[in-house]
């Protein structure tokens, strides 16, 4: 991956996402593993059962979480951080009111969601003493889940992962603990208690000298109606999540029977381990796109999208591989016993399904992607199709036989990317960037070192040619980048300088964009009295300098 301001970004939040949400599925794996271990087989498609509904918490978790966090990303792109504070502080707000009214309604309705199912009392057994496990998750989930969206998007992805490490080894101590003395219904409150760790984990920062979030008291319904309408565009994935093991699993009870419920179980597993893995790559994006996209910077939003997709490819590739080594070993993990006649089922499920994973992931990228460029009811679209609609088309092929059932819903997810080329095949190509646009501006990534300069010059100038300003605005561009540039080189360190011109009618803004410690230039420039705007923003990953001439 060749360094840039950008890659730098996406290389820190991609290592730190795809750890935190590598811990959450891990955990999640941890459950089944436990329970069929020291429970029994039985208790892990119990658990399968009532899964969905951890599943559907984290759904509602996003629904307060995404939609404020790329309003968050949209205003630290608009420079104003007083309105990125205003949106932590109302997103805080509603975290805590919906947690503890989710909270009430598991409480209150436990019989009515458990009745749901038409099982044997044998599994009804376990099932709801997973479910009185999680009764009080909802509340530390929803805080653990916003606070961990706004510090990614922040550029505090550090915290995020150490949060995640000592919710996992709460979490794994807790399971095996509480597990092998009390059985699921311990399972399901290690969950909720590494949850409420997580979460405390990340509350120091907040009093950290360094920190720029500050809590307020504000609400504003407009603004939280707008959030939770970002939010369910780009949650339809964890609620697609929730449904689908769930339309799986009904489809096995009517078509074959309920111990085929086990190999849903593997399957699912990978499958949720995948799509963890993507929202992780997904975390690196939204920040970076939705703060891009509010700046106008084509050509910082094309590299962006370039880096997510082959980071896709790259993982799933690897996912695939030790899939297929490791496919042996996956029954075992869930209870299942060499001897046993599903053993070989799982494993032959498993390596059926796995080689169509690579068409998921780049599809889910870009189905996030239209949203963070608010093109929101497509890209709602291509993710119910992808990961509802298709797949729950492709499942009938299990009329032939289980097998046939993970088949056809691989062959869904080449159908869903073939679909969304389809639709795209009008605009400029699949990440619709107007081609017009993106040649007329400047984008340019180098060390800061005085021996880059010329290379830098010669790059402004052909630019500048092609360019209908006056040229007095000419100048005042070719020395202010000049200038810049000279006061970070003399800054003797080692990090790298992007500059981006985006013209804009009779004016342009220069973006200057830098991963260095925080160092603001206009201290040490010449006065810039006759411009438009001037601003500094700092973050964890990369620091920007706007100028608009």
């Amino acid at each position: 991956m060749t360094k840039t301001v950008i890659s730098e970004r996406f290389r820190s939040v991609f290592v730190a996402s795809i750890a935190s949400m590598s811990i959450s599925y891990v955990l999640t794996l941890t459950d089944n593993i436990v329970a069929g271990q020291f429970v029994g087989k039985a208790a892990v498609e119990a658990m399968t059962l009532v899964a969905p509904i951890m599943t559907l918490i984290v759904f509602l978790s996003y629904m307060v979480a995404d939609g404020l966090a790329m309003m968050f990303s949209y205003a630290k792109g608009h420079n104003d951080q007083l309105k990125a504070n205003e949106l932590f502080s109302l997103g805080a707000e509603v975290a805590v009111v919906t947690g503890v009214l989710i909270t009430v309604v598991l409480i209150a309705c436990r019989e009515e969601i458990l009745s749901l199912w038409e099982i044997s009392p044998h599994l009804l057994t376990y099932a709801d003493e997973y479910y009185r496990g999680l009764m009080f998750v909802a509340l530390p989930c929803m805080l653990n889940i916003y606070f961990y969206t706004i510090y990614v998007a922040e550029g505090e992805e550090n915290i995020c992962v150490q949060a995640s490490i000592a919710m996992f080894v709460v979490n794994v101590v807790l399971d095996v603990v509480l597990g092998h003395y009390i059985g699921v219904i311990g399972i399901g409150i290690a969950t909720t208690v590494g949850n409420l760790v997580s979460f405390l984990y990340h509350v120091p920062y907040l009093f950290s000298k360094n920190c720029q979030l500050r809590f307020m008291r504000y609400w504003h319904g407009g603004e939280l109606w707008r959030g939770i309408f970002y939010s369910w565009y780009h949650s339809v994935d964890t609620l697609c999540l929730a449904l689908l093991p769930l339309i799986f699993s009904a489809y096995v009870l009517s078509r074959f029977d309920e111990h085929h419920l086990i190999i849903v179980t593997v399957i699912v597993n990978m499958f949720t381990l995948l799509v963890t893995i993507y929202t992780g790559i997904v975390d690196c994006l939204q920040p970076m796109v939705c703060q891009y996209h509010a700046e106008g910077a084509l050509h910082s939003v094309a590299k962006t999208m370039r880096l997510g997709i082959s980071s896709t490819v790259a993982v799933t590739i690897v996912l695939i591989l030790f899939s297929f080594v490791f496919a042996e070993l996956l029954p075992g993990l869930f209870g299942v016993e060499s001897a046993d006649k599903f053993y070989a089922e799982c494993v032959r499920a498993v390596r059926i399904f796995m080689p169509f994973t690579i068409f998921l992931g780049v599809t889910l990228m870009l189905s996030n992607y239209y949203i963070y460029i608010e093109r929101l009811n497509f890209g709602a679209a291509i993710k119910f199709l992808l990961l509802l609609i298709l797949p729950s088309a492709g499942m009938f092929a299990g009329e032939f036989g289980v097998h046939f059932m993970w088949a056809g819903v691989g062959v869904s997810f080449i159908v869903a990317l073939i679909v969304t080329r389809l639709l795209t095949r009008n605009e400029s190509g699949l990440l619709l960037i107007d081609a017009q646009k993106f040649s007329r501006q400047f984008s340019f990534d180098t060390t800061p070192a005085p021996e880059n300069l010329p290379a830098l010059t010669d790059a402004l100038e052909k630019f500048l040619s092609t360019l209908q300003l006056p040229d007095d605005k000419k100048i005042f561009l070719r020395q202010l980048v000049a200038e810049v540039f000279n006061v970070h080189a003399a800054r003797a360190e080692d990090f790298r300088l992007e500059v981006t011109i985006i013209p804009q009618g009779d004016f342009a803004t220069v973006i200057f964009r830098e991963n260095a410690a925080p160092f603001n230039p206009a201290d040490k420039l010449n006065p810039l009295d006759n411009v438009r705007e001037k601003n500094y923003m700092i973050s964890g990953d990369e620091n920007k300098f706007v100028v608009v001439v």
